[in-house]
């Protein structure tokens, strides 16, 4: 039996992927550029050569190839994550190779260990979110008056709605887009997630308001009028009175956080992951175990989590206001400089 062409096994893994399809389009332009890559730095022609020609040090050497050495600007810090998101799809792919005895000369171990010792200079930070701005854009939409128009009002319930359920919850994205109201219960405050990251589910909680948000939403979509409504959507993507309509798809829950931020004065670049990382450095503040971080947010690894253990740094900030005492903003000037 002939072996595989390098591009023919990613065909082959991509069209066999359980992922959401904005996942499988993400692992398909990793694979893309490593294939790109391949042809360029070490002559494998992906058509052409077969899989077997693959090696855990074309791994190494793409990961080096793409992530700048030392992130210091926005920009790098930027160019550094599309990097390990590359490398999470090639990695995938190499793992699949192996499962399926593809390249029975490929140790996906091997790379697991090669890959931690290298990896450790490529870790970009997370995100530095200010708390602040996040519950201002929060207090935005909920200060909002009801409208006259159902239409409207409908909208407006969904957008306090949502907005509480990203930032107390601590879901991602393609979660909450997927959400049903059966997955979510309100008399006990949880969501059930389904298959998130990882294929891994995982229940999360969140609070009154969010309960009560979440009630009035459903409410003013008119879903007490339709039997059965487990399988509805939790949030529509295009909102009408008594019709409940398609899921919301991630790129309108994006648009609504932006549309939300630039109401609210907020210049700080949020996004709906930006209230996830938000909930993580909260809940670390206030001195959760990190397990159950851990659990919360569904990090695969804890060392995802011990990243906002140090972000947060609060005895740093109480020990040295003990010694120097308490920081007070500057007065604003009295007057022209």
């Amino acid at each position: 039996m002939n072996e595989p062409s390098i591009a023919a096994a990613i065909d082959a893994f991509l069209t066999a992927l359980r992922l959401s399809p904005r996942s499988v389009a993400t692992y398909r332009q990793g694979l893309a550029r490593f294939q790109t890559y391949l042809a360029d730095h070490h002559g494998l022609d992906p058509v052409r050569s077969p899989v077997t020609a693959l090696t855990i040090d074309h791994v190494l050497a793409f990961l080096a190839y793409l992530a700048p050495t030392d992130a210091r600007s926005r920009a790098e810090v930027s160019a550094l994550r599309t990097a390990l998101t590359y490398l999470a799809a090639v990695r995938k792919f190499y793992a699949h190779l192996v499962a399926t005895d593809c390249h029975p000369g490929l140790s996906t171990e091997k790379l697991s260990f090669r890959l931690r010792e290298a990896i450790g200079r490529f870790s970009p930070p997370p995100p530095r979110v200010r708390s602040a701005d996040l519950e201002r854009v929060i207090h935005y939409v909920k200060s909002r008056p009801p409208e006259a128009r159902p239409e409207r009002e409908l909208r407006r319930r969904k957008v306090i709605a949502l907005l509480l359920t990203l930032a107390r919850t601590g879901v991602r994205v393609s979660e909450l887009c997927r959400l049903r109201r059966e997955e979510i219960d309100l008399d006990e405050g949880s969501a059930f997630i389904w298959r998130g990251k990882g294929g891994t589910s995982r229940t999360v909680y969140f609070d009154s308001e969010t309960g009560a948000a979440l009630r009035a939403y459903w409410q003013a979509r008119g879903d007490a009028a339709h039997s059965r409504v487990g399988h509805f959507p939790a949030f529509s993507g295009r909102d009408r009175v008594g019709q409940p309509g398609a899921p919301i798809s991630p790129r309108t829950v994006q648009a609504i956080v932006r549309e939300c931020c630039r109401a609210a004065g907020v210049e700080s670049p949020l996004t709906p992951h930006s209230f996830r990382h938000g909930l993580a450095t909260e809940l670390v503040r206030r001195r959760v175990r990190e397990s159950v971080v851990q659990r919360v947010l569904g990090h695969a690894s804890p060392t995802t989590t011990q990243i906002y253990v140090h972000l947060v740094g609060d005895d740093v900030r109480q020990e040295y206001t003990e010694a120097f005492g308490a920081y007070h903003p500057p007065d604003p000037p009295s007057g022209p400089s």
